[in-house]
């Protein structure tokens, strides 16, 4: 006989078992992680473009460059420099020439010697390279680039943040490494920096203007851009059919404030968890809402609690009608006839339409709700409202809370 397995193994194979029994939305939910790169970049074509004249040199002359990609968060800079760097290896190989691409997270390898290390880490993985200064390190690369007759292009990503720790002096380096020999240099390098100004500044003015001309800033997404990058996940990500449009569309709204595809990604990923938590076999506004929440909790109880007594009101309405319909957004005609109803199980007259709609307004200034156009197929001035900051549960439970004070 075997021995026995101890109890809490056994719960813990269980566990596991029933999980990884369960039904799931998903089909492929690595998709949507950060550092997963598309066969296309969405709304990033131009960019792309700019990128290959800037570096066309590189592919017609065998001469480095030098380019700078700016822009907040979740724009697509990591993505377009990965993207860019495999597919310039690609034309390079075609001419029967040889180009590496490395992609070194600067917040990650945040010294000038942990930098260098994994350059030349990218050539010989198992040499320890223990005791070595940077200026051999460099050394040993461009003898391995010279050697072989091969050329590297390095993103340095997050790099303003680097300099701010470190100076310039990596990028002088990289830039200049054959110079001072009368060698071909053979690097090639893409910074990646939130801010042009705060970037530039940070160098000296031999340095500065190796990049002052070449500078790409990618601009914030609007909603309809993450609309497609989203949707364009979903095949890949999500199984057929089982995620709701309303809950795309509502996403996109919430991370075009910010113009973060990334934050976009990462909402409609927990949507898809929370569904799976629940066992859903669609993800819904409402997973989406809830999501929002968990990554960012903004709507307070204090908030709520010293709201006046008929914005209470409306926004309990709206919470309902969002509840039942299990949309994302109600018109305000919708939204009107809820309120009259809440009114009644208050024994409060309901307000008119200028005065209910100057309290809309107050609940959007405050983040509690989100009111846009209707847009085509509705007819007046019919606007649209949302809840994207938290489950619509939740609101209807603490509101009818504090109207119960």
């Amino acid at each position: 006989m075997g021995a026995d397995i101890p109890a809490g193994v056994e719960m813990s194979r269980r566990i596991l078992e029933d999980e990884l029994g369960k039904e799931t939305v998903f089909r492929d939910a690595s998709k949507l992680l950060p550092d997963y790169v598309p066969s296309t970049l969405v709304h990033r074509d131009e960019e792309f473009r700019q990128l290959t004249r800037i570096f066309r040199p590189v592919l017609e002359n065998n001469a480095s460059q030098r380019a700078l990609l700016t822009g907040s968060t979740g724009v697509g800079k990591t993505a377009i420099s990965m993207k860019f760097g495999e597919e310039l290896k690609s034309a390079m190989r075609g001419k029967d020439l040889k180009l590496d691409y490395i992609h070194v997270n600067c917040r990650k390898d945040n010294s000038i010697h942990a930098v260098l290390l994994k350059l030349v880490h990218h050539y010989n993985p198992r040499e320890p390279y223990r005791g070595l200064g940077p200026e051999k390190l460099l050394g040993d690369l461009v003898t391995r680039l010279r050697a072989h007759d091969e050329y590297l292009l390095v993103t340095l990503d997050e790099l303003d943040y680097f300099m701010q720790l470190n100076g310039p002096d990596v990028l002088y380096w990289l830039t200049r490494a054959e110079e001072e020999r009368g060698e071909r240099n053979r690097i090639s390098v893409i910074a990646i920096a939130k801010s042009r100004e705060e970037f530039l500044r940070l160098l000296d003015a031999p340095t500065q203007s190796t990049f002052l001309h070449n500078v790409l800033p990618l601009e914030k997404y609007n909603a309809r851009q993450l609309t497609d990058i989203v949707n364009q996940r979903l095949g890949d990500a999500f199984r057929s059919g089982s995620v709701d449009p309303e809950t795309v569309e509502m996403i996109a709204d919430t991370a075009s404030r910010w113009g973060d595809a990334r934050l976009a990604l990462e909402l409609i990923w927990r949507s898809g968890m929370v569904a799976d938590m629940e066992r859903c076999d669609s993800v819904m506004p409402e997973h989406a809402r809830q999501a929002k929440a968990e990554i960012y909790p903004e709507i307070k109880k204090e908030v709520l609690q010293d709201m006046k007594f008929h914005e209470k009101l409306l926004l309990l309405a709206v919470a309902r009608r969002l509840k039942i319909s299990k949309q994302a957004y109600a018109m305000t005609g919708e939204v009107e006839k809820a309120y009259a109803v809440v009114c009644e199980e208050h024994g409060e007259a309901p307000l008119k339409h200028t005065q209910l709609w100057e309290h809309m307004q107050k609940l959007g200034e405050l983040g509690l709700v989100d009111v846009q156009p209707s847009g085509a197929g509705h007819r007046g001035r019919s606007m649209r409202v949302s809840i994207p900051e938290a489950p619509v549960t939740w609101i209807e439970k603490e509101i009818v809370k504090v109207l119960g004070r």
